[in-house]
């Protein structure tokens, strides 16, 4: 019988620090996942069984790219490789064949329980599972794997992505992108989210979305809540109009939004998630009153060090500078 699910992951540079506690989340979800990383980042982390690492270079896997898709694909950065996400089920065809679906997804994001999530049912009526590059799953099949090289509007839009040095969003959103492919060529995307994305310009977390027209995110507005990671499952809890309510994720997303992480939480079943660490939950939520006593943010200087990284680039551009 097949495994069921592939992440590929190319990372090249050093993973973030709260990687370690990233591999655990993966190893609750091996009943149904499998985690394939290619990196130069040699540290010595305890991968768990499910997550396989491949050790490379940033130079082989631009000769992949060119043996498979020519040499006039472009991806001079490691950041490029967002636009290849959608062509990973043909690049790594190697490493998929004992697979019934492959996917790609983010590394600073922490995993819940996937299978509470993608049902038998959701996997086996649709091609696409997701619409936003931190997570999508795709059909192991060789129709589904080359989808990417199917004409958009009689355009070959692939080969306008990939030989552009700038990065084009072609994994994800619906501009041009791979999302539209699907669409156009009668294949099924499930486009619901189980993520709690979060917000990058707050230094609170604030969840975001994508909305029905496909074009527009929405935010929310602040609410009284934390996140707790509890053997493998991820929940948050709001307190609303005095009534405490418990919603489950399937993973949490950071939008690279730097996180701190106690050492102890490593060695814990259960840990709070607030902006911006992670740290050990100080008692079991079980009502109001508990829910009152859990500390839920310390002071970060997140949203002041964004806008000052945002200045610095606006200045440098004026100057003539990239």
């Amino acid at each position: 019988m097949k495994k069921r699910i592939a992440f590929i992951i190319p990372y090249f540079g050093h993973f973030n620090k709260y990687f370690p506690l990233y591999l655990k989340s993966c190893e609750t979800n091996r009943d149904l996942c499998d985690w394939i990383i290619f990196t130069d980042d040699n540290t010595e982390y305890a991968y768990p069984e499910n997550v396989k690492v491949h050790y490379t270079s940033f130079e082989t896997m631009q000769n992949l790219i060119w043996s498979k898709l020519g040499k006039s694909c472009k991806c001079d950065k490691p950041y490029k490789l967002c636009d290849y996400k959608a062509a990973y089920g043909y690049l790594f065809d190697d490493y998929l064949g004992d697979y019934e679906y492959w996917g790609h997804c983010d590394s600073d994001l922490i995993w819940g329980r996937i299978s509470h999530f993608l049902s038998d049912e959701i996997l086996s009526s649709y091609d696409k599972i997701f619409d936003l590059g931190h997570c999508t799953i795709y059909r192991n099949t060789e129709k589904i794997s080359r989808a990417f090289m199917f004409p958009l509007n009689g355009r070959k839009r692939y080969l306008e992505v990939y030989k552009n040095e700038d990065n084009c969003s072609f994994d994800e959103e619906y501009n041009d992108s791979i999302n539209n492919i699907f669409i156009e060529h009668g294949m099924k995307i499930y486009d619901d989210s189980f993520a709690a994305n979060t917000y990058t310009k707050s230094s609170n977390f604030l969840l975001t979305k994508l909305n029905a027209d496909k074009k527009t995110y929405s935010k929310e507005k602040r609410k009284n809540s934390v996140f707790v990671w509890d053997n493998g499952r991820l929940y948050r809890y709001v307190l609303v109009s005095g009534h405490l309510k418990r919603k489950e994720y399937m993973y949490i997303h950071f939008q690279s939004r730097p996180m701190k992480m106690d050492a102890e939480v490593l060695e814990k079943s259960t840990f709070k998630i607030i902006p911006n660490s992670f740290e050990l939950l100080e008692e079991k939520i079980k009502d109001v009153d508990s829910f009152g006593r859990i500390k839920k943010k310390h002071f970060n200087l997140h949203y002041f060090r964004l806008r000052f990284k945002n200045l610095k680039i606006k200045m440098r551009r004026k100057m003539g500078k990239r």
